[in-house]
């Protein structure tokens, strides 16, 4: 138990750059004095570096993303809430768009597999998942499979994205912020993304609470975009007040 903490606790650090004591205590749901000696362990494994109040990524940058296994595991049961919730907004016969992501990939597990739906992904986990859905029509995008997100990439030359007609797109991303939008680090995943938005009637966007204010390198849409916005716990109030400023449904 102890080992798989400190492993969420360092993807953690990873993923957000830096993070107080505080904040990785409310989190982990563990004492002060358990998160410093976790901190300490990380420390002399040169994974993060102590910094005053919390902890900073020694590996973090904002051009590079976290590897699939590693955010995977953190915040898993939130991941799989937001999940939860965002399945009951699809409907049968819904042509659905599914990203990829470790929120995301969990959406199918609580849709009933005889449902009508056409799926299209270029997730490879999702994929696997679509394929025991007895009545799905079922789409792969991306020309080249990049193992570190187990996902496809690469759309120049599939022209079948620019026709479909797509009605609901459940989007996730690295970074939820006002004034930055839906952002994510990986050019590949950042083209196929903002193709997708272009192309979907409804926009909801799957984070748990630790992407909400932050930014990564590629913004791929305008938050003003967003039709809904499904979380594990309400974001800051001007974040709520901007959704509502703009008619976007919140869900938590």
């Amino acid at each position: 138990m102890k080992s798989k903490r400190i492993n969420e606790i360092e993807a953690y650090i990873y993923d957000n750059k830096a993070a107080s004591i505080e904040e990785l205590s409310e989190n982990f749901n563990v004492s002060i004095n358990t998160i410093r000696r976790d901190i300490s362990i990380l420390a002399d494994m040169h994974k993060v570096k102590k910094v005053y109040g919390g902890v900073e990524s020694i590996k973090a940058s904002t051009s590079q993303a976290i590897d699939y296994s590693k955010r995977n595991i953190s915040n898993y049961e939130a991941k799989k809430y937001i999940a939860k919730l965002a399945a009951n907004h699809i409907k049968p016969n819904d042509v659905i768009y599914l990203d990829t992501g470790t929120t995301t990939v969990h959406i199918l597990d609580y849709l009933d597999t005889n449902m009508s739906l056409t799926i299209i992904s270029n997730s490879l986990d999702i994929i696997n998942k679509a394929s025991l859905f007895k009545n799905a029509t079922i789409f792969i995008i991306g020309e080249n499979y990049k193992h570190r997100t187990k996902s496809f990439i690469g759309i120049e030359s599939n022209n079948l994205l620019k026709h479909f007609n797509i009605d609901k797109a459940f989007m996730a991303a690295t970074g939820v912020d006002i004034k930055n939008g839906l952002s994510n680090a990986e050019l590949d995943e950042n083209i196929i993304k903002k193709a997708i938005v272009s192309r979907s009637k409804q926009i909801y966007c799957l984070a748990d609470h630790s992407k909400i204010g932050k930014s990564t390198l590629l913004t791929f849409m305008d938050s003003r975009e967003l039709d809904f916005f499904i979380t594990d716990k309400m974001p800051t109030q001007s974040f709520v007040d901007f959704f509502n400023k703009h008619n976007i449904s919140i869900e938590t």
